[in-house]
């Protein structure tokens, strides 16, 4: 019977974390925690730039900001800074 250690594939390196019998690759594990924070990260950024957007001018002020770097940045595609 074949087990994990004695399966290679080149070039890929499998570490693994025993937790009983629900086992994961610690690299996918590690991978799909990173990929799920980035997109919470881009929810979050499009939220705050649509609401950005929805501010009438005097909330700008208040804040600091004029209507045309409100624009600028609340037209910002989410992947970007």
């Amino acid at each position: 019977m074949k087990t994990l250690s004695d399966t290679a594939i080149p070039g890929v390196s499998v570490s693994c974390r025993a937790s009983g019998a629900n086992w994961q690759p610690a690299s996918i594990q590690s991978w799909s925690g990173k990929v799920l924070d980035r997109i919470v990260q881009w929810r979050e950024r499009t939220k705050q730039r649509r609401q950005l957007l929805e501010l009438n001018d005097r909330l700008l002020r208040d804040i600091g900001i004029d209507r045309i770097n409100a624009v600028q940045e609340g037209s910002k595609p989410f992947w970007r800074d």
